[in-house]
């Protein structure tokens, strides 16, 4: 069989053909490509050899951690710097809204205002009767504040009071002595008004130690201040010191019983 081929073969005059223009070049073309993608292929078999083995190796070294959660880096909490609380700045007691002058107790809401303290050339300060007038064995009489500034300002605790002969005289006695409830902050508006009363012992009750004379008024120094006004009111006080002096008590609102 394969001879009769052979013979068939040789009587057809079958000429080989030469390939068309430019084949090689095409050839050489692909065959480059195919090493190319060859070579392609064999690194990417190659890196992900890699990144298997490396998984075991992970999975080796992290047994409590599934295969296929990722490691993380513990982070610390945010936390928040240090803020600051905004303050109203110290008082000097509490405070409340009034026509003449106004209080509230320690502790109350009100108190987060704060005004400036009344200085000795913001006030008038003049002297009235008590309402009442006294008690047995003294007399009560009220130092007024009354605020002639264009601000409104505050009072807060005990005025500086003694007994003088004058304007510019010597003082009789010992300074009075503080009575009385715990103070309150007291603001005053433009022509607002607060008080502090004031007893005077009587001279009479003591006759063998008391020596009267006649004081002609009060030098008065307003709380929290260094500079004395002089308030006219004539009255018989004991001159020795120590004998039935003066008591004092505290700043409060209003200027009417």
């Amino acid at each position: 069989m394969t001879d009769r081929f052979e013979t068939w073969l040789d009587e057809q005059q079958v000429e080989l053909l030469a390939p068309p223009p430019g084949a090689y070049p095409s050839i050489a073309r692909s065959a480059r490509r195919r090493r190319a993608g060859r070579a392609v292929a064999g690194v990417a078999a190659a890196t992900l050899a890699v990144a298997v083995a490396a998984g075991a190796v992970h999975q080796v070294m992290n047994p409590d951690r599934p295969p296929d959660q990722p490691a993380t880096t513990p982070t610390a909490a945010p936390t928040a710097g240090p803020t600051e609380t905004p303050t109203t700045g110290p008082t000097e007691g509490p405070t409340a809204a009034g026509s003449t002058g106004a209080a509230t107790p320690a502790g109350s809401a009100t108190t987060q205002q704060v005004t400036g303290r009344c200085r000795t050339g913001d006030l008038r300060v003049t002297a009235m009767s008590a309402p009442g007038g006294g008690a047995a064995g003294g007399v009560y009489s009220w130092l007024v504040f009354t605020n002639t500034s264009g601000r409104t300002c505050s009072l807060y605790g005990f005025p500086g009071v003694s007994y003088v002969t004058g304007a510019s005289g010597t003082q009789i006695n010992e300074p009075a002595k503080r009575e009385g409830t715990a103070p309150v902050r007291v603001d005053l508006a433009p022509g607002q008004g607060a008080h502090a009363q004031v007893r005077t012992g009587q001279s009479s009750a003591y006759p063998d130690t008391c020596h009267p004379v006649e004081a002609a008024g009060y030098r008065v120094y307003v709380p929290d201040e260094t500079a004395s006004v002089f308030v006219p009111w004539r009255m018989k006080v004991c001159s020795t010191d120590g004998v039935n002096g003066m008591l004092i008590g505290p700043v409060f609102p209003g200027t009417s019983g």
